[in-house]
């Protein structure tokens, strides 16, 4: 996990404690209540949906991934520049003499 990556999720944390504690949940600790949910439950649970959410982001793009894998970018590795090379079929040997011809 790179550093970026680790300052992000300690970021996201104290985010969420903070987003979690007194003075938010007061403010939405109301009668008001759209779809019939109460607004403190519904700042709850999408803020957990949120926090979730972000947390997937960060971590995805912080892994490290082995060139090939479902989503590693080309550039990332040299090693996929030799997928695009041309490979001999046949070995020859130091006296000339194709391999697929001997006998």
């Amino acid at each position: 996990m790179r550093q970026q990556s680790k300052e992000s999720i300690v970021i996201l944390f104290i985010s969420a404690v903070l987003a979690l504690n007194y003075p938010f949940l007061d403010l939405f600790d109301q009668a008001w209540m759209p779809f019939g949910i109460p607004v403190l439950y519904l700042y709850l649970y999408l803020l957990w949906l949120a926090i979730i959410v972000l947390l997937i982001i960060v971590v995805e793009r912080s892994e490290i991934r082995e060139p090939g894998e479902r989503g590693a970018p080309e550039h990332s590795t040299p090693a996929a520049a030799l997928d695009h090379a041309p490979r001999v079929d046949a070995v020859t040997r130091t006296d000339g003499a194709n391999s697929a011809e001997s006998p």
